[in-house]
């Protein structure tokens, strides 16, 4: 594991520093007390984009994915690293890096999702970056696998 995986804090506890507004999960826990099942609550999330720049559900997996806007789209980002890493990814523990690191180092981040996603599905999800521009990917992805 790099060096920078290993020194940082969040994602060696798993816990993520930034705060999912209280707004965006009472919308959400709204949303799924108003719809039908997981596929519904899913799709509205999605069209009224509640959280992300897109979010969908692959019943098959029993598992939600959402995509993160690009940092650089909602303001954030490094200004002064203009590779994929600076221009997309939120954290600021990495996003100057120019060398990519193991999509594990974005567990943190992924975490950052359990207070919407716990509110709504309960504390048995499990919350993974499936992918990461970190790891190289061309988008930063989160899975939330539901409970069965």
């Amino acid at each position: 594991m790099s060096n920078a995986v290993e020194t940082h804090t969040y994602t060696l506890n798993g816990v993520c520093p930034c705060k999912e507004e209280q707004s965006v999960i009472d919308r959400a826990v709204e949303l799924f007390a108003q719809s039908a099942d997981v596929a519904s609550f899913v799709r509205e999330m999605d069209r009224q984009r509640v959280k992300g720049k897109r979010i969908w559900y692959e019943p098959a997996r029993n598992t939600v994915f959402i995509q993160k806007q690009p940092a650089h789209v909602s303001g954030g980002g490094c200004p002064e690293n203009d590779t994929p890493i600076g221009r997309d990814c939120h954290c600021d523990h990495y996003n100057h890096l120019t060398e990519h690191l193991p999509r594990e180092a974005c567990q943190c981040g992924a975490e950052y999702y359990r207070p919407l996603f716990e509110a709504v599905f309960g504390s048995a999800i499990e919350l993974y970056p499936h992918e990461t521009v970190l790891a190289g990917d061309p988008a930063c992805i989160i899975a939330v696998k539901l409970p069965d």
